[in-house]
């Protein structure tokens, strides 16, 4: 699958320096910064009766790019691109990190989901709505720990929301949540675990069709992660921090 940088350079996946790529646009690493571009794809290699459709997602994309450059005061901003100072370093995606390299322990894996629970727990308390939690958005810095990346389809609601209680076109907390219990699942089985509501109209899935997750590390959690049995990421903290972190201390009792 080919696809178009936007002076019209063909590139292919994880043939370049790349960072990740999301529903509307791919990112890569520039240098210090992060270069987001549309994801247009090369027509050339597309089926005659599809092209006239893929023509139409391209436009679209290359649009949604222009909205968040509107959004974010980027440095450097590159014609049809968005240019944007990243952490140094990085290993690379999650997603990638998990397919490539062996699997870290259980004290890293409780560090690893304490540190994505309480950055989406800040999110939401700063009355935001992330949407698009999933491993090839967090980033592996060479200290191991994560960053988060790619906030282009969060929901920034009014200051006085109750975010709890709010739908953004049937993005919800329950929706983040739901999704990072995905993440959480991934991690602890190592390997990619992915259920998108958004295309399941919002709509959950018994959780007789999800993954049995019994016996698993963290396999409560995750289990009322799907089944929205956290009203809200407050409690989802309260109810994991302690045990996880005390497992994630043992990272640095093995270190010394």
């Amino acid at each position: 699958m080919s696809f178009l940088k936007p002076d019209g350079t063909l590139f292919h996946f994880y043939t370049e320096t790349f960072l990740g790529t999301g529903t509307n646009s791919i990112v890569l690493l520039d240098g210090s910064h992060a270069l987001k571009i549309p994801k247009v794809r090369d027509l050339t290699s597309t089926p005659e009766e599809y092209r006239e459709d893929q023509a139409y997602v391209n436009d679209v994309n290359r649009g949604m790019l222009e909205l968040k450059k509107q959004f974010i005061c980027g440095q450097g901003v590159v014609t049809g691109s968005l240019n944007v100072s990243i952490f140094q370093n990085m290993r690379g995606d999650l997603e990638t990190y998990i397919k490539s390299e062996a699997e870290v322990d259980r004290s890293r894996k409780a560090g690893w989901i304490i540190s994505i629970i309480k950055t989406i727990l800040h999110l939401h308390s700063s009355k935001i709505l992330v949407d698009d939690i999933a491993l090839r958005n967090i980033l592996i810095a060479d200290d191991m720990s994560l960053k988060m990346i790619d906030f282009g389809q969060c929901s920034l609601l009014p200051l006085d929301a109750d975010i709890n209680a709010a739908s953004d076109d049937g993005l919800t907390a329950q929706a983040d949540i739901f999704h990072l219990g995905c993440v959480i699942h991934s991690i602890v089985i190592w390997q990619r675990y992915e259920c998108n509501l958004f295309l399941h109209g919002w709509v959950r899935p018994l959780l007789r069709d999800l993954p049995n997750v019994d016996r698993l590390f963290c396999g409560d959690v995750i289990r009322k992660c799907w089944s929205a049995e956290y009203s809200s990421m407050e409690q989802l903290y309260w109810d994991t921090h302690e045990s996880l972190e005390q497992v994630a201390d043992m990272t640095d009792m093995y270190s010394h």
